[in-house]
């Protein structure tokens, strides 16, 4: 049997070599809404997302288990509740943005949900280079990488889920 290929958005450590399953356990916390990402099959703390109380865009900073920033996720000034931008570590500068997450429109059914993906390095954004469709209400989303079965690093799938969250609960 062939090896699925396997892509790292934010970092090869974050590549699970089987299909992993996640639970995410979301907390109200004053900086807003924190997640504990933990591995369901033991229960290992593997991310943490949380809010940053000041901050004149919402933000927030996914860590590892450690506490090390691995991304930084920030709504965009100018499009409110559209377009985020993710960022490595716990910087907002345009040379460290990993990738943006759009919703096409403002108006979206609320059991249907539609996101583009573009990496930073697709700076036209003609073409998303992941799509997220589904229904986030329902817990049930797909990312999708063109009609492939690559493996994507889970830090990634955190990171879409913590915005997925934002566009649809703020």
């Amino acid at each position: 049997m062939d090896a699925v290929p396997a892509l790292a958005v934010v970092d090869a450590r974050f590549c699970a070599g089987d299909e992993a399953a996640l639970a995410v356990a979301k907390t109200l916390s004053m900086s807003g809404n924190d997640f504990t990402v933990t591995d369901a099959a033991t229960g290992a703390l593997l991310l943490r997302v949380d809010g940053v109380l000041f901050s004149l865009r919402r933000r927030c900073l996914l860590a590892d288990a450690h506490r090390r920033p691995v991304l930084t996720v920030q709504e965009s000034a100018l499009v409110m509740n559209t377009r985020w931008k993710v960022y490595r570590g716990d910087s907002t500068s345009r040379r460290d943005l990993l990738f943006t997450v759009v919703k096409p429109s403002v108006i979206q059914l609320r059991w249907s949900t539609k996101v583009s993906v573009f990496l930073a390095s697709n700076d036209a954004e003609q073409s998303p280079d992941f799509r997220i469709t589904g229904s986030y209400h329902d817990g049930a989303c797909s990312v999708s990488l063109g009609e492939s079965d690559t493996v994507i690093d889970y830090a990634f799938i955190v990171a879409l889920a913590v915005v997925l969250d934002e566009m649809h609960y703020q």
